[in-house]
């Protein structure tokens, strides 16, 4: 094969099945390449791409051409893959992207222009040195760099070591899930719960978490298992309330909550891995991630430069 069918063989191998994209290449080129031919040219070049990716994370940022009021994003979270050998496997994605990136596409509706993903399977360890490779050259911004997280306590302690100065934000819809998980045992009545949670949604936007006790004692709590919801809540609030002043982060345009992480989920990970049926090696999943990866990054003409020097 050619470097350019090569190169149109990754880039198809890693945005469809092997099967479609063998359909995909015979109809817009004319050419007949087998699945199995793909797939063997997406886990080559899928092992090139994590160096490549290894590459650009060691690349600076000039931090200094950033505005004064410019802040950085920087989401990271776990999603389940399907494996042949572990059965589920987590698959953790981290996410950072500049204020500026933000854009607006309709009133209610935005997009963010450019981000920088990683992704690891498997401990969390790992994923952490991969984020820090790049996140390291924006430690300098101090509160200007933003996490978004969900209160997962790797995520805290690894945050606190390596950027003690970063700003943390609790996700404000993950919080909201706790809240309704609570409600949902303790209140029997759907408009009663429903009215209740715009009560809290509402409290959390303008005030934070002050006197949001004084909400969830409104809830009597009778049996055993209510009353450990109950707890389960307030323990929840306590090691949270210093990333829950919402109504702060709001005054001072940020986001708060973790909805380009969601997206990231479903674009890096799930619209390739997780169809109907599908079960990986690790290796495997690895090396298509690799290549969604690098395109996602912006950096697909990495590859195929590399592919144009074995012509």
């Amino acid at each position: 094969m050619s470097p350019y069918l090569q190169d149109i063989a990754a880039y198809t191998g890693q945005s469809e099945c092997y099967e479609s994209s063998s359909e995909l290449i015979e109809k817009l080129l004319g050419i007949q390449i087998s699945d199995s031919t793909i797939h063997r040219v997406c886990q080559r070049w899928g092992d090139v791409s994590e160096k490549l990716l290894t590459e650009e994370r060691t690349e600076e940022v000039d931090t200094e051409r950033l505005k004064v009021d410019e802040v950085v994003y920087a989401h990271c979270d776990g999603g389940m893959l399907l494996t042949r050998t572990d059965a589920w496997k987590e698959v953790k994605v981290g996410r950072v992207y500049r204020s500026a990136e933000l854009m607006k596409a309709q009133e209610n509706r935005g997009f963010i222009k450019d981000s920088w993903y990683v992704f690891h399977i498997g401990g969390h360890e790992e994923f952490e040195n991969k984020m820090s490779e790049y996140l390291d050259q924006y430690e300098k911004l101090q509160e200007r760099l933003i996490f978004i997280v969900d209160g997962a306590k790797w995520i805290n302690n690894w945050i606190t070591a390596e950027y003690p100065k970063a700003q943390q934000i609790l996700d404000y819809y993950h919080a909201i899930e706790h809240f309704s998980t609570f409600s949902k045992l303790s209140l029997s009545k759907d408009g009663q719960r429903q009215k209740w949670l715009e009560a809290i949604k509402e409290h959390l936007l303008k005030r934070g978490v002050a006197e949001i006790t004084t909400k969830i004692d409104e809830i009597k709590c009778k049996t055993k298992r209510q009353q450990e919801a109950k707890r389960k809540l307030l323990v929840y609030i306590e090691n949270n309330k210093h990333r829950m002043d919402y109504p702060k982060y709001k005054s001072n345009g940020l986001q708060i909550g973790s909805g380009a992480m969601e997206a990231a989920h479903r674009t890096l990970v799930q619209r390739r891995c997780k169809l109907s049926g599908q079960r990986w090696t690790i290796p495997g999943a690895t090396r298509i991630i690799n290549l969604r990866n690098l395109r996602m990054n912006g950096q697909w003409h990495r590859l195929t430069n590399v592919l144009r020097k074995t012509a």
